[in-house]
């Protein structure tokens, strides 16, 4: 991998002499022919000239990291004799075999690793790779257009260094491979919003894929009706992302910012529009700066309409990881250096803007205004089925913005003593005290605090009983009064590692409910929402942990029967009073 010859926080612009040689065929729809408008576009509107970081073919030791060996040898074979029936995906179809096929796909995969590197080791924060994010490939199989998975392979290599990942994938077909090589992993959380697999190309991608075993709750699904336009898209990711990220605490984000979800492309149905996708890539820098100290990989995927589309795609997320100005025209020199070679493609009239008019110029009809209730109500039962119970009420009630700035931390590395409950905390208490970590459903200590006292100092209603140890709060209780008078909503029951298991949950939550008015009603929704990103656990066993919790505090428990329930059959209602 050849790096640049010093440190910059600049972003590196990952392109190289390699990047082209990906070549599926003259007549395929994912053709190299996007890097000559798409990096031309990108220079151009640059406010500083690009740092390439050109990629270089990956080890067959490093695509084992989620590839079978068995299939990077039926690659290599397949490079060499690329003619004859389909094979391991390749072949006739959707990833036909082609000479240097290996070497061509080890690079894109060496280009996601080499950013990945260039970002563990300071040489900078942020990354593009635009010819990356081939999220289809699977671990024995070529699938979708995708040899080696090279976005995989970024977030396997993340993880080699202990790092946690979040992973968003903005394309319009759902990110099928980077959520099967990661879908045992609690240290990697997925995140795909694309057009549902009833109607497109993998066919999965449905809100009840959640993960298995510990990592349950942490491959996240947004399905969209086709017709789907860009407020409604752009509207239920900022729903859900922001609170999800604040909960999971990632080290390091890694993205894929497919351009196919774009009204004119020709192999998708959605309405979305540059300028919501150029907002998308701005949500994500503002969740990597926040949440994983700026470290940010961006990579392509699809995109098919290759010079009114991939090129402003490309020019938008790169100026979003520039932190630079995006409402901007677009070059005429460049429209005018490729009118001729899309016209003869049949793209004519290359835009003037790098932004989109609303709705890309469409006509709202009643398809895409029912594709836009589907994705309201879609985004929020996903919320409600990921998103903690603790971070939503936050959110809606104006205590706390998982996107602001962190305000004056306080870091906990633990502390001892005996442990004393308070009933009623307010925000005096508070203030002379710390949150421990795994006591809320933040990961990072300093935002449970803030959250905490953001309760506790904006909103009516709001009840916590702590558990401290020293001057260190080892366990919380949350609840709000939401609108219906005299019921509870039971927000959270949080205790810290050092404390858990030795009854301290039920003896909070049986103090909180004596605290209430006598006759308040309760209610509480456990479901993969509330997994422990410190202590992560099966959804068999947070159901065998939560119903005697609750059941001690005289709660009544059952299955929930509500969409979310659907989704997570071991998702647990309780009622009280």
């Amino acid at each position: 991998m050849k790096r640049p010859t010093s440190a910059t926080d600049r972003p590196l612009l990952v392109y190289g002499p390699w990047s082209a040689r990906y070549d599926l065929g003259l007549s395929h729809p994912l053709t190299p022919r996007r890097f000559g408008p798409g990096i031309e576009l990108l220079t151009a509107m640059s406010p500083d000239p690009p740092t390439l970081l050109a990629p270089e073919p990956a080890t067959d030791e490093v695509l084992a990291w989620v590839h079978d060996p068995s299939y990077i040898r039926t690659v290599r074979r397949r490079s060499d004799s690329p003619f004859g029936p389909r094979e391991a995906g390749l072949g006739p179809g959707d990833t036909p075999a082609f000479p240097g096929m290996h070497d061509a796909a080890a690079a894109v995969a060496g280009g996601s690793v080499g950013a990945i590197e260039a970002i563990l080791v300071g040489e900078t924060t942020h990354a593009f790779h635009p010819g990356g994010g081939l999220h289809h490939a699977m671990p024995d199989r070529a699938s979708g257009f995708c040899v080696y998975d090279d976005p995989a392979l970024a977030i396997a290599r993340a993880r080699r260094a202990g790092l946690r990942v979040l992973y968003v994938d903005l394309d319009v077909h759902h990110g099928d491979g980077v959520q099967a090589m990661h879908w045992d992993d609690p240290g990697v959380l997925t995140f795909s919003i694309h057009q549902s697999g009833m109607t497109l190309f993998p066919g999965t991608g449905f809100i009840d894929e959640l993960g298995e075993g510990e990592a349950a709750g942490t491959a996240v699904n947004l399905p969209m009706e086709p017709g789907t336009g860009e407020d409604a898209w752009l509207g239920a990711i900022e729903h859900v992302l922001p609170g999800l990220a604040a909960a999971f605490g990632p080290d390091l984000v890694v993205s894929q910012h497919g351009a196919d979800a774009h009204a004119w492309d020709p192999l998708a149905n959605l309405r979305i529009t540059t300028t919501a996708m150029g907002r998308a890539a701005r949500l994500v820098d503002a969740i990597a700066h926040r949440w994983a100290g700026g470290r940010w990989l961006a990579t392509g995927g699809g995109g098919y309409d290759v010079y009114r589309v991939v090129p402003r795609t490309w020019t938008l997320v790169w100026l979003a990881a520039m932190h630079a100005e995006h409402g901007m025209p677009t070059p005429a020199a460049w429209r005018d250096r490729w009118a001729d070679e899309a016209r003869r493609y049949g793209q004519v009239a290359l835009p003037e803007w790098l932004e989109d008019e609303p709705n890309a110029g469409l006509r709202v009809d009643g398809a895409q205004e029912a594709a836009a209730r589907a994705a309201g109500q879609t985004a929020g039962i996903v919320r409600e089925l990921v998103v903690p119970a603790l971070v939503r009420a936050a959110v809606d009630l104006g205590w706390w913005d998982p996107l602001a700035p962190p305000s004056g931390g306080r870091a906990v590395v633990g502390r001892s003593g005996e442990v004393e409950i308070i009933d009623r905390l307010d925000v005096a208490t508070l203030e002379r005290l710390e949150v421990g970590a795994g006591v809320t459903a933040v990961r990072d200590p300093a935002a449970g605090f803030a959250l905490i006292r953001g309760a506790l100092g904006n909103a009516g209603g709001v009840q916590v009983t702590a558990a401290v140890s020293g001057a260190l709060i080892v366990g919380l209780v949350v609840s709000a009064q939401p609108e219906s008078p005299g019921a509870r909503l039971l927000l959270s029951v949080g205790i810290a590692p050092s404390h858990r298991r030795r009854g301290l949950g039920a003896e909070l939550l049986g103090r909180h409910v004596a605290a209430a008015d006598p006759g308040t009603r309760w209610e509480a929704v456990v479901s993969v929402a509330e997994r422990d990103p410190l202590d992560p656990l099966s959804r068999s066993v947070r159901a065998e942990i939560a119903r005697p919790l609750f059941e001690r505090s005289g709660f009544h428990v059952e299955r929930a029967r509500s969409p979310v329930g659907l989704a997570d059959p071991e998702a647990l209602v309780a009622h009280r009073g």
